[in-house]
């Protein structure tokens, strides 16, 4: 069955203001709307405010992090044109408000294409910040038991190795599977090699397989979800993904929450893709990655 915004079930009040409003004030007008939001949404007029709000609602930077935890950021960066890639001013935000909160080591998964860092407007003040940035490098093949079809996968040892996992992707269309986001996202943190057997079984690079790549892709979801999602939807592609050049739509949103493919379901039709339409989610819900009954969310704006 298809699923179209108009049958979300959103809160039942809009929440203005919030960006003015003191962290402890925000928590208790949050608190009196929602008491657990599955996802919560904002426009990004100023992505650090947005970011540090999104997160106080949800309980706060320090419920994701403790003192000296290492964190892993997977960021949608290779491409550099409109719409095709997360937004450098979100993901720079979450990394200073993460390191704000304690954190210790900050690893970029998957490395940014140089100049990537000095498109966002928060680079002077936190240059310092970004050259303590590591970087994925080694790979280490893993095992998948629970896989239906992807059994095995090269991935960055520091996927695995750090304590938490913040989830960043930009909300956009893609060739392969129509709709490109926390799901498909994942596939940065796998090497060429195994990307190109998700693709088809004999490691050939094309489209032509869908519901291979997206059971590959849900079964690649198994082995580790992310501990925060952050959704880039301020400006996403609806065509020519994932590399562009892009026919894009401008919602200026960002959104939070915990479950990946949930939060995929929501972006997609809020950039105008039918979930019922995009394979991915099916087999991800098979695979148990989280939920799509959308009808049911709890999804807050402020």
């Amino acid at each position: 069955m298809r699923i179209n915004r108009r049958s979300f079930i959103k809160s039942t009040a809009l929440i203005s203001g919030t960006a003015m409003l003191s962290g402890s004030l925000l928590t208790r007008v949050l608190g009196s709307a929602f008491s657990n939001p599955d996802i919560i949404t904002a426009t990004a007029d100023d992505p650090m405010l947005t970011v540090e709000n999104l997160v106080k609602a949800m309980g706060g930077f320090k419920k994701f992090v403790s003192p000296g935890q290492s964190v892993g950021f997977l960021l949608n960066s290779p491409w550099k044109t409109a719409g095709n890639f997360t937004h450098p001013d979100v993901a720079l935000a979450a990394i200073k408000m993460f390191k704000d909160a304690g954190a210790g080591k900050i690893v970029v998964y998957k490395p940014v294409p140089d100049g990537y860092w000095e498109r966002s407007s928060y680079y002077q003040a936190n240059q310092k910040l970004v050259d303590e940035i590591s970087y994925g490098d080694e790979r280490v093949e893993i095992e998948i038991p629970e896989g239906k079809q992807l059994k095995k996968a090269e991935v960055f040892k520091a996927f695995l190795d750090t304590d938490v996992f913040v989830n960043i992707p930009v909300a956009k269309h893609h060739n392969g599977t129509i709709f490109s986001g926390m799901l498909k996202g994942l596939m940065g943190v796998s090497s060429s090699t195994t990307n190109r057997h998700m693709h088809s079984p004999d490691g050939k690079y094309t489209y032509d397989k869908p519901v291979y790549l997206a059971e590959c892709i849900a079964d690649l979801a198994l082995v580790r979800k992310p501990d925060l999602c952050l959704f880039d939807a301020i400006e996403c592609s609806l065509d020519n993904g994932p590399r562009g050049p892009s026919s894009t739509v401008k919602p200026n949103q960002l959104m939070a929450g915990t479950d990946p493919l949930l939060m995929d379901v929501y972006a997609a039709d809020l950039i105008g893709f039918y979930p019922g339409d995009i394979i991915t989610f099916e087999k991800a819900r098979e695979n148990n990655i989280g939920k799509t009954d959308i009808d049911n969310a709890q999804i807050l704006e402020i």
